[in-house]
């Protein structure tokens, strides 16, 4: 208390403990606070490129898996006794179709679905507005399909389709059986 002249004076606004009296942040916390908080949005940065990856995996890998589904279900359509004429079709190898049809089509067909058209393939307008193509991003899927049949015994046959995920180094394998009745 001031009792000068008299009357007495408090002292407000002035909390103590603080240099100055003032209630507000001193610099060196704001510096404080600015590091923990750029630190903090720098951690979250990063999570956003690596989720970007993941995601950008993801659909690459769900395209394989489709791919992969929709030549298996393609073969359930082949009559038994010509689904060994579709073993080894390799879908970037234009050499490896079969000969007859309709296994010929179906080829060209799993060719135009995972990868589009390509040299030497030679699509018609026809097939091209007839087929569907895989595409990821924006971008035509780029992928890659092969066939194997094996008759474990004469009335199964063992369908393994494989279709490797571009840029991940991983294959999607789908196998099925197929029996005559």
């Amino acid at each position: 208390m001031n009792t000068a002249f008299g009357m007495e004076t408090r002292r407000r606004g002035k909390p103590a403990g603080r240099p100055g009296g003032g209630g507000g942040f001193t610099l060196i916390e704001i510096l404080i606070g600015i590091t923990i908080l750029a630190v903090g949005l720098l951690g979250i940065a990063g999570m956003f490129s690596t989720a970007y990856v993941d995601i950008s995996a993801g659909g690459k890998t769900t395209m394989a898996v489709t791919a992969a589904r929709q030549i298996i279900e393609d073969m359930r359509l082949l009559p038994f006794d010509n689904l060994v004429n579709v073993n080894g079709v390799d879908t970037n190898t234009v050499a490896s179709q079969p000969a007859g049809q309709p296994e010929r089509d179906m080829a060209r067909k799993w060719r135009y679905l995972v990868a589009g058209s390509g040299v030497g393939w030679n699509f018609t307008a026809a097939e091209m507005a007839q087929w569907t193509s895989l595409y990821t991003g924006g971008a035509n899927f780029g992928g890659q399909a092969t066939v194997a049949v094996t008759s474990p015994s004469p009335t199964l046959r063992q369908v393994t389709v494989s279709v490797p995920v571009p840029g991940r180094g991983v294959t999607v394998a789908l196998s099925t059986l197929i029996s005559r009745l």
